[in-house]
């Protein structure tokens, strides 16, 4: 689902004029899209000058545990790399 992050959105109306289904429109100075009209093509997510409109995209808990915990493990492993070289540098100024 494709959703307008409204703190970021000028109402430009590139996002208007670049969809097929006529999904978009703007209400007070802001992009609106109509999910009902809306085919997720993306087009206007990739002309928006501002990155205003995002893809929602829905994940189960495990698939969100799973990354976590992927996450986790490339954030110790750095962690690790990094004190080994602080250890190593110590080491070579005595």
């Amino acid at each position: 689902m494709l959703k307008v992050r409204g703190d970021l959105c000028i109402g430009c109306g590139l996002c208007v004029e670049n969809c097929p289904r006529q999904a978009i429109m703007i209400v007070s100075a802001t992009a609106n899209i109509n999910q009902n009209r809306c085919n997720q093509c993306r087009r206007c997510l990739e002309v928006c000058p501002k990155g205003a409109i995002v893809e929602l995209v829905t994940v189960s808990r495990e698939e969100l545990e799973s990354t976590i915990a992927s996450l986790k493990f490339q954030a110790d492993d750095i962690i690790y790399k990094i004190e080994q070289l602080q250890y190593q540098d110590n080491t070579k100024v005595k």
